[in-house]
């Protein structure tokens, strides 16, 4: 049986688990449609993560998609500004594809149950967070 405590407890979690599809979510989508779904996913790590996140996991892919998203804005706007100079795509296209390798690289670590980034390397120690797939034979 679980106390009241462990059940809210256990509806944070899955409520910053969902959180987190969703943001990964639209950092896919931004990858075709771009600013709108960047925003939004920024809108969500920025405005309604913190209201769920507090461990280390949860925190690491938040600001892993933070700076993802952030960065990707940043090289493809002055790639954009620089494409009548002709070097525009020079910037873009390997914005896109680090982009591309950070989502997907994101997505598998949250499907893991790892934390990524800084906070990743911040406690060799911890044991890796339990997933619904643990136990199961492969």
């Amino acid at each position: 049986m679980m106390t009241a405590s462990a059940e809210i407890d256990d509806t944070h979690e899955r409520h910053a688990r969902r959180l987190g599809w969703i943001s990964y979510a639209g950092q896919a989508a931004g990858l075709v449609l771009y600013v709108l779904t960047l925003w939004i996913q920024v809108y969500v790590d920025t405005r309604r993560m913190h209201e769920v996140a507090h461990d280390r996991f949860t925190e690491s892919h938040r600001y892993w998609r933070l700076r993802s998203a952030l960065v990707f804005l940043v090289w493809t706007i002055l790639g954009g500004l620089a494409i009548p100079f002709g070097i525009g795509w020079a910037l873009v296209i390997p914005a896109y594809l680090w982009y591309a390798s950070r989502v997907i690289r994101g997505a598998l670590c949250y499907a893991r149950g790892h934390a990524i980034g800084i906070a990743r390397h911040a406690n060799r120690t911890e044991t890796p967070r339990p997933t619904a797939v643990d136990g199961a034979s492969t």
